[in-house]
């Protein structure tokens, strides 16, 4: 069995301002890097759409859409964008805080069922960031296990839930007025 061909991107420097470290996940939209600000030599998470996608205008506007939302809820349980824009390459990024965790998914198939404590501490999280994001006009609407992360709280003291993934968000007042949904759509899983 061979192993798998090294990822091009790690290695490089994307538009001059965050060095690839290492490949972390790929979903369908694109692929998610671990890199370092090249300037502030921060870690950040960096989300890039992936290349064949950046001609499509509906993958294109979700995957601004989903920076635009998302850096709009200043919120602790909320990941947050740090920054976007498009490599040499045309790609689109997002830059955000890098989690370190597991996500939700994973910590109900290693240990359900949770003790309600710990369901109760992370379901508040959850509805007081989408409290928060309601109250901007963001609707999430892919919201599940998979899309929520599991921290070390800062400061210690338990896990902090970040809720991740805002792609398909409904934004209440979408520039221009333009419509990114149509009618009868099922969004979400």
């Amino acid at each position: 069995m061979s192993s798998p061909e090294p990822d091009p991107l790690v290695g490089t420097v994307v538009d001059g301002r965050y060095r690839v470290l290492e490949r972390l996940s790929e979903g369908g939209m694109g692929v998610v890097y671990r890199a370092q600000q090249v300037f502030l030599k921060r870690e950040v998470a960096l989300k890039r759409l992936h290349r064949e996608l950046t001609g499509h205008g509906e993958a294109v506007a979700r995957f601004e859409r989903e920076a635009q939302a998302a850096a709009q809820i200043d919120h602790p349980n909320v990941c947050q964008v740090l920054d976007c824009g498009v490599g040499e390459d045309g790609a689109f990024f997002i830059a955000m805080e890098l989690l370190s965790g597991k996500s939700l998914d994973r910590r109900i198939a290693e240990a359900a069922p949770l003790p309600l404590a710990e369901i109760v501490d992370i379901g508040y999280q959850i509805c007081d960031a989408l409290d928060h994001a309601h109250a901007l006009g963001i609707v999430h609407r892919d919201l599940k296990p998979e899309n929520v992360m599991l921290v070390p709280r800062r400061g210690g003291g338990g896990i902090a839930a970040k809720i991740m993934d805002f792609g398909i968000a409904k934004v209440a007042q979408e520039a221009g007025g333009s419509k990114l949904t149509q009618a009868g759509m099922v969004f979400g899983t």
